[in-house]
């Protein structure tokens, strides 16, 4: 009934089926929570599908009967599953350095069934007990090798500046969360009260100072840009440049290769 009386979209744009691609530790919980709350408050029909373990499309959404979407693995969005309709999309990147920082102390306390799962590569002990067998040091070096191999090569593959696709980066996000989300809803279409009332959503779910008051999830962190300048070593650095050659430059993370731990500001 909220779908039939009220609408969240400007009168001159319309609706569309609105999708947001995300990636493992950018802002997944953090704004599938923001936008599936969104689509409460408007009876908007809202699903998340889950990542597909490299294989684009697996999940294909029955494209008149979503109104709403989150893709955990953002590159396997596809306009066509959604027989024709208009698609308004949003695509969240993270500096690749700060999501192996992320990745690594959520990996430590997670009960995702794969981290459990004993592995060859860590003489039969499962990812999440190699990593409490190991200090930070060398827990970070592992973390690398596994980002490195999923979530960055997926940020990688991901073709940018493509049209009708909205780029945003978490770490603006962080700094200014009216800003973004502001940005974000107006370029689905929602109308000044719908971008109003976003924005109220956004405030309940807020990441100000860290994670919102009493939140446990092993998602979430205090999750502030620059997290791997303290904790990246020279090794760490000449592993990350190795396996990801000059991605955090192509993304706009660095302006050249010969980046270090340091802070140019």
């Amino acid at each position: 009934m909220r779908r039939l009386t009220r609408s969240p979209f400007d009168a001159d744009r319309g609706p569309a089926v609105l999708v947001h691609g995300a990636h493992h530790k950018v802002g997944t919980v953090w704004f599938q929570r923001v936008l599936s709350t969104v689509a409460g408050f408007y009876g908007l029909r809202f699903t998340e599908v889950p990542e597909s373990d490299g294989a684009p499309g697996r999940a294909i959404i029955p494209g008149r009967d979503i109104d709403l979407v989150v893709y955990d693995r953002a590159n396997d969005f596809r306009p066509q599953d959604f027989a024709g309709r208009d698609c308004r999309a949003s695509h969240l990147i993270r500096d690749p350095r700060d999501i192996v920082v992320s990745g690594y102390h959520y990996h430590l306390r997670t009960a995702e069934a794969w981290v459990l799962e004993p592995q060859e590569r860590y003489g039969g002990l499962s990812y999440q007990a190699f990593l409490h067998s190991v200090d930070e040091h060398d827990g970070l070096l592992a973390e690398i090798e596994r980002c490195a191999r999923s979530t960055l090569a997926d940020m990688d593959r991901w073709t940018y500046s493509r049209p009708g696709i909205l780029e945003l980066r978490y770490e603006d996000a962080v700094r200014d969360e009216v800003a973004t989300f502001s940005r974000l809803f107006r370029f689905y279409g929602f109308d000044d009260a719908a971008v109003a009332q976003g924005l109220r959503i956004v405030d309940g779910f807020s990441r100000r100072g860290g994670s919102p008051a009493g939140d446990t999830d092993p998602h979430v962190r205090s999750g502030q840009p620059g997290e791997w300048r303290r904790v990246f070593g020279g090794d760490h650095v000449d592993l990350f440049k190795e396996l990801t050659g000059d991605l955090v430059v192509r993304l706009g993370y660095e302006e050249e290769p010969n980046w270090s731990t340091t802070d140019p500001s």
